[in-house]
Formats: structure tokens, C-alpha cells, sequence
């Protein structure tokens, strides 16, 4: 089944917080592929962990695998070593298991952006492998630890939703660690997040080869849209504002005003946030930077706002913050939220260059 001349190999990426079992499936996959010859980049800062019984032999950082597979612990540059599998092997597919610190979206545009490596391949499938008990712990409102941070400084709340919120494909993996009723609201929270991928509820990673090698799936424009904060931002510029919910107690709503904040009240209403929060994201207008796009992103416990850009002459500048979580209390937060709005005091003041405020937000 080798690809002819001039066909593009389709590459799958596996991403995953360190621990949730991308090397796991990528064992899987090796073990059970018989119809494929796969390649295997790893994409990370440790040893390649490739299950011994499939290695045949190995030199330095290429190891040949019994089904016909490479595997490649990447040293160099990403671009450059795949286009180099390329020109001196022959192969059906590639995997690239990411970093667990990895952000899914610039491995993505290497494969979409790059002539080199775009005249090789194409991009083809976007796994998220999720350790559902760490998710479990990590977004439990009654859980008391501060978020873990992951090497490299982000924190792990952070990891998990970009992970969630750009694939085709979402293992909800470790399942056999959660109860069943947690398991239940986990895909709640998670189908919120991220309404278009397929999802699978696995232990030890365990899926067939086809849920994840040449699948077809990938669609930059769907997989970039398909954030359940993007896509409530879209319905409530269309529609209107209106929340969503289910039996689980998931619920969104987008918080919209054209009145800038109190940049004193907002910053002290981001010290108390709400409970049951799990995603919060999107963009607001402060009294004393008028032309400054200020960003919001809050994942579980981790929240950080600050400068994005600046509104254009064709913008409608205005407040548009989209809120995920588990019962939450939309018109009380709706209330603390328009307090922290400017009076018409205030805002006279700001526009006569009279205003004391302080602005605690950052510069950049």
C-alpha cells in the first residue's frame, strides 16, 4: 500500500499533556497496523518510548521498527526532519506525537505553510489524546490545589483546553480512573469545548489504527471555528445573545457592552471570579486605553488579560466574553459584571483627560 509518486503522505498529530498516553497510542498503532507502513517522529524532550518487541534494530536517533515503521525522536528543526524521513524513506503515513507543552496550532502550520514539507505531506488528523482524571481534577470547582504547571512554564489548565479545542479526534483517555458519574459530566464539559470533534472514551489509549490514520478529517477553517467559545461568539453576533445548556449542567453565555469597564472594579471582579467557571475567553474595552483590544483567557484556575492589538476604524468596539462552565450563575455574574462598567461620571471624566483611575492591566 506505498504511496506512488507524487502522492502526499497524510500526517497525524497526537498531542496530550505529558502523561495522558500519546506514546500509548502510538504503541497501539504500531502494534495493530498491518496494512500501513507508518512513520513515527517524536516531538519531545525524552527518550523514545516505542514498545521494545516492535524494535528491530536502531542507530542513534532513528530506530526501525518490525512493521516496516520508523520512529524519530526529533532533534532538529521540525520542517527539516520531516522532509527528510521524506526523501530517504518510503512510508504511508506519519505520526508526530507532540511535546506534552506542545501547542497543536504552530505544528499545524508547519505542515500547511511550509512548500518543503507541504510538497510532501499533508495534514490529515488532529488527536488530542485527554488524561480524563487529570482533567477531572484539575476543572473540579471543590478542588483546592493551584493549577500544576507543566514544563516550559504554562500551566496545565492552559495545555488542556488549547488541546481540546483544536482536533478531529478526542480520546477521553485513563477513563477507567474516573467514576461514571464524573466520566458523565468530563464529556459534558468537554463536547462544550468542543462540539465538532469525534470523541472516544478510552483506557490506555486503546482505539482501532483507522480512528486515527488517514482519516480525511482535517479542515484548518472547521477545526480553527469549531472552539465552543468561537462558536458562541459567532451565534450571539448573528443571533443574539442566548445561553446554552444541558442535562449535565454545562452551560455558555456571552456577555456583550459597548460601555467600556472600570479598569480598578474589573481587575478587582478577576481576583473573586465565580465558581463553576471552566473557560472563559474573548475581548473588552477599558475606560482608560479607548483604542486597545484587551484580551480575556481564563482555563480552569489559570486567567491572564492584557493588550491584543488595536481596533481598527471599521470596528464596533465593544465587550464580547464568553463563559463555559457547571452551573453557573449567569444573571448574578451578568450583575457584577455591569458594575464594574463606567458611569456616565466616570466616562465623562475619562474623555475630559479628568480621571484618576489607575490601570493595573499590563503594557504588552
Amino acid at each position: 500500500m506505498t504511496l506512488g509518486d507524487g502522492d502526499e503522505i497524510p500526517v497525524t498529530i497526537v498531542s496530550g499533556t505529558l502523561g495522558a498516553g500519546k506514546t500509548t497510542l502510538v504503541n497501539h498503532v504500531l502494534e495493530k497496523q498491518t496494512d500501513r507502513d507508518v512513520a513515527v517522529l517524536v516531538n519531545d524532550m525524552g527518550e523514545v518510548n516505542v514498545d521494545a518487541r516492535l524494535v528491530a534494530g536502531a542507530d542513534e536517533d532513528v530506530i526501525e521498527l518490525t512493521n516496516g515503521c520508523v520512529c524519530c525522536r526529533l532533534k532538529d528543526d521540525l520542517a527539516t526532519e520531516v522532509v527528510r524521513l521524506a526523501e530517504e524513506r518510503s512510508f504511508d503515513c506519519l505520526v508526530v506525537e507532540a511535546s506534552g507543552i506542545s501547542e497543536p496550532l504552530p505544528i499545524a502550520r508547519t505542515f500547511l505553510e511550509d512548500e518543503a514539507v507541504s510538497e510532501h505531506y499533508r495534514l490529515d488528523t488532529m488527536v488530542s489524546v485527554l488524561d480524563a482524571y487529570g482533567f477531572w481534577k484539575e476543572f473540579d470547582p471543590e478542588t483546592e490545589n493551584p493549577s500544576e504547571t507543566e514544563e516550559g512554564g504554562r500551566e496545565l489548565a492552559d495545555v488542556l483546553v488549547d488541546q481540546v479545542e483544536f482536533c478531529d479526534v478526542l480520546l477521553l483517555n485513563k477513563c477507567d480512573l474516573v467514576p461514571d458519574d464524573a466520566l458523565e459530566d468530563i464529556e459534558a464539559v468537554v463536547r462544550e469545548l468542543q462540539p465538532r470533534a469525534g470523541l472516544h472514551r478510552t483506557t490506555r489509549s486503546d482505539v482501532a489504527p483507522e480512528t486515527v490514520l488517514d482519516t480525511g478529517l482535517f479542515d484548518f477553517d472547521a477545526v480553527r471555528r469549531s472552539a465552543g467559545w468561537k462558536r458562541h461568539l459567532a451565534e450571539s453576533h448573528d443571533h443574539g445573545d442566548h445561553d446554552h445548556g444541558n442535562a449535565h449542567g454545562v452551560s455558555s453565555f456571552c456577555y456583550e457592552s459597548e460601555r467600556p469597564f472600570h479598569p480598578e472594579r474589573f481587575e478587582a471582579w478577576m481576583d473573586e471570579w465565580p465558581s463553576g467557571v471552566y473557560r472563559a475567553k474573548g475581548f473588552f474595552l477599558l475606560s482608560t486605553r479607548p483604542e486597545t483590544v484587551m484580551g480575556l483567557n481564563r482555563a480552569g484556575p489559570s486567567v491572564t488579560a492584557g493588550p491584543i492589538g488595536q481596533w481598527r476604524d471599521d470596528d464596533d468596539p465593544a465587550t464580547r466574553l464568553v463563559f463555559i462552565g457547571t452551573d453557573l450563575e449567569e444573571g448574578a455574574i451578568r450583575e457584577e459584571l455591569d458594575a464594574c462598567l463606567c458611569t456616565d461620571e466616570e466616562m465623562a471624566n475619562a474623555d475630559a483627560g479628568e480621571s484618576a483611575v489607575s490601570d493595573p492591566f499590563p503594557r504588552a
